[in-house]
């Protein structure tokens, strides 16, 4: 399973491009550096890795990598769980980034928010990118990369929306009101990570139920 780990995130790396991804995060350096818009941005990489990780069904179908897989001696579960840990190694590599980001927004002192508010929504954008890819795998295993790039232009925009309103919420909340939004943002995230996590196996198990009747 660790080989056809390997294969996704080589596929990935070298249909991403890496002078882009690099240039997105100087950029957004940069904006932490002379402003307070970077901070506020910063966690949204999270997000924006789980895309790539998910890119890695166009490329399957474009060299018919499905019509290898068949011969090898490895389960459909297998096949599939190799998917989620591929995504998921993305996600990683998209939180360590962030938090890069909003290290040097901090010493930069352009933090538009507390540092306890930024860490809140790298969680909260965790969550949402771990959700993205609950949904979206069973997705693109059911529809394939074509139909599948639909529903994962909607569900990101749906959700990139979402993270921005509550960062905005937070950034323009006064004292009184931070304090209560933070600890109401607190009980929100713990129950959302509940939920999110508990997702994760119901995901699994539908991606290998869909994977086991595809005929290639």
């Amino acid at each position: 399973m660790t080989g056809l780990i390997k294969y996704d995130l080589l596929q990935i790396c070298s249909g991403v491009k890496g002078g882009f991804v690099a240039l997105y995060l100087v950029f957004m350096a940069v904006l932490g550096i002379v402003n307070d818009v970077g901070s506020m941005f910063s966690y949204i990489f999270v997000f924006v890795s789980a895309m790539f990780g998910i890119a890695s069904f166009s490329y399957e179908e474009n060299y018919h990598w499905n019509r290898y897989t068949a011969s090898l001696p490895v389960s459909v579960r297998q096949l599939v769980l190799a998917r989620y840990g591929s995504v998921s190694i993305c996600v990683a590599a998209g939180i360590v980034a962030s938090a890069l980001l909003g290290i040097i927004s901090f010493v930069a002192g352009h933090a538009a928010i507390t540092g306890m508010d930024w860490l809140l929504m790298l969680i909260q954008s965790m969550l949402c990118a771990v959700l993205y890819m609950e949904i979206l795998i069973p997705m693109m295993y059911r529809f394939g990369a074509e139909k599948g790039r639909i529903v994962m232009l909607i569900l990101f925009v749906a959700l990139f929306a979402a993270l921005s309103v509550v960062g905005t919420i937070a950034e323009e909340a006064t004292m009184e009101q931070a304090a209560a939004l933070e600890l109401s943002m607190k009980y929100i995230t713990m129950g959302s990570a509940a939920v999110v996590f508990a997702l994760l196996p119901v995901s699994v198990s539908a991606s290998v139920r869909i994977r086991a009747k595809k005929e290639f």
